[in-house]
């Protein structure tokens, strides 16, 4: 298992210098120049000249970028031009919003779909896999800023049971942080949920007709403890999967969701950065969202070693 991830975290290293790259390239691609965009239309042109040297933009491509990537090799990650701090410290501080939007997004998904797809898939065609089932395909169906603007209207409008914006750090008040985090990843874990349940549902209608399963029924046990003993596990598989993809998902939907909802996180970091050709910023959040998203691979590659022991078999031989 240690070499598997030792290889795997190897094969990380290219993969975060092709994405760092074409983010970088992406950025330079834009029409105009960075630092007109920076100084704005009034700027002389010494000042233009006189940045566009700092920012070292009259180098190529290439040479920028491999005078990052030594820095980023080392921990530095340069310094952000529209907001004169360190990129790592500005990212540090926007980091922890996004990372518990998107594990609260994900535990929402996951707490919906579970229940229900074992309900459902072990009672096809009753109602609760009708009701379920019609939901999924609705919530499938809605863009999430729709999603966003409806339940911002019923729960934090309407009912003002949920801020509409703002952030509270939860180490400064953890309930009025939960409060302003739910809603936000309600939107995002609802659109999830109804994918997992979707591919749970099919795993179990499958697993349940399998003989081992037949077989602890037909021993005299409980309905529910079959479930949960017999059936949920070997239907996990690709429910790790799509978890595991998930991730880069809610990634990226809290980008619209943190702007939706006014959140200091990566997303909003990253669109204010994007207009602000704030170079190192935008490198930095990318590499920082492209490692989670690898390395959450990785760990799901774990989890399924732990789930069925058949695996770590075949990683062996």
């Amino acid at each position: 298992m240690l070499h598997q991830v030792g290889v795997r975290l190897l094969r990380l290293v290219p993969v975060m210098v092709l994405i760092t790259l074409l983010a970088t390239a992406a950025v330079d691609f834009m029409p105009g120049s960075p630092a007109v965009a920076i100084l704005g239309n009034e700027a002389t042109p010494e000042q233009i000249a006189a940045l566009t040297t700092q920012m070292g933009l009259d180098q190529p491509l290439f040479a920028r970028y491999a005078e990052w990537l030594a820095g980023a090799a080392q921990g530095d990650l340069g310094r952000s031009i529209r907001l004169d701090l360190p990129v790592a410290e500005v990212i540090a501080q926007r980091l922890p919003v996004t990372i518990e939007l998107t594990i609260l997004a994900l535990c929402i998904a996951l707490l919906l779909s579970v229940p229900a797809a074992l309900v459902a898939g072990a009672n096809v065609g009753g109602w609760v896999d009708r009701v379920a089932s019609t939901i999924s395909s609705a919530l499938i169906s809605l863009p999430s800023f729709a999603a966003a603007v409806i339940l911002i209207y019923l729960f934090a409008i309407r009912t003002k049971v949920f801020p509409v914006s703002g952030w509270v750090p939860f180490a400064q008040d953890p309930l009025a942080n939960l409060q302003h985090a739910f809603l936000p990843a309600l939107v995002l874990g609802l659109m999830e949920a109804a994918m997992f349940y979707r591919v749970l549902r099919s795993d179990v209608i499958a697993t349940v007709r399998e003989t081992f399963v037949l077989a602890a029924r037909a021993r005299g046990m409980s309905k529910g403890y079959v479930l949960m003993r017999h059936v949920l596990r070997p239907s996990l598989f690709s429910l790790l999967t799509l978890t595991g993809l998930a991730l880069g998902r809610l990634l990226g939907g809290a980008m619209i969701v943190e702007v939706l909802f006014a959140l200091p996180g990566l997303g909003s970091l990253l669109l204010q950065s994007v207009p602000s050709r704030d170079i190192p910023v935008i490198q930095g959040v990318v590499l920082v969202i492209a490692a989670v998203y690898v390395l959450v691979n990785i760990a799901v590659d774990l989890v399924y070693s732990a789930v069925d022991p058949r695996v770590r078999v075949r990683s062996a031989a």
